[in-house]
């Protein structure tokens, strides 16, 4: 299900989530406030906050855990300057863990064209069941 924005804000954000989901960072410097304020208030490791453009294209850059990883909005809630997008994402793991999957919530919000503040919330719940973060167990050596 594709989800359309039609304010130049909700476009905006639905770029955003597009350069997350193919990787393609660099685009961040495109859409993105130099001195933009992203946040994940339930980050595996606790909060975390970061600022400005560079980190966080640094942030999104360090996940090499996934072969592929996508996200796809699925609901747009256009408030203006605010931007709320409802996403899903799928990753395969390099490892060849199963695949991980999770429910998004992005807060974007946006001023002059630019986003200024990234609030990114996804279900921990389903990251603890998928061991997300965790290395993937070494399989027990048997002796023959």
């Amino acid at each position: 299900m594709a989800v359309q924005g039609h304010s130049p804000n909700s476009r905006l954000a639905l770029r955003a989530i597009e350069i997350a989901s193919t990787r393609e960072l660099d685009g961040f410097r495109d859409v993105c406030a130099p001195d933009v304020v992203l946040s994940f208030p339930f980050h595996p490791n606790g909060a975390e906050t970061h600022h400005g453009v560079e980190e966080m294209i640094k942030q999104f850059s360090v996940e090499k855990a996934f072969q592929t990883f996508s996200l796809e909005a699925v609901n747009l809630y256009d408030n203006g300057e605010v931007i709320v997008v409802e996403g899903r994402s799928h990753g395969t793991y390099k490892s060849g863990r199963p695949d991980y999957r999770n429910h998004y919530i992005f807060v974007i919000q946006c001023k002059d064209g630019r986003i200024t503040h990234w609030n990114e919330f996804f279900n921990p719940l389903e990251a603890m069941k998928q061991n997300y973060g965790k290395p993937k167990p070494e399989k027990a050596v048997h002796d023959e």
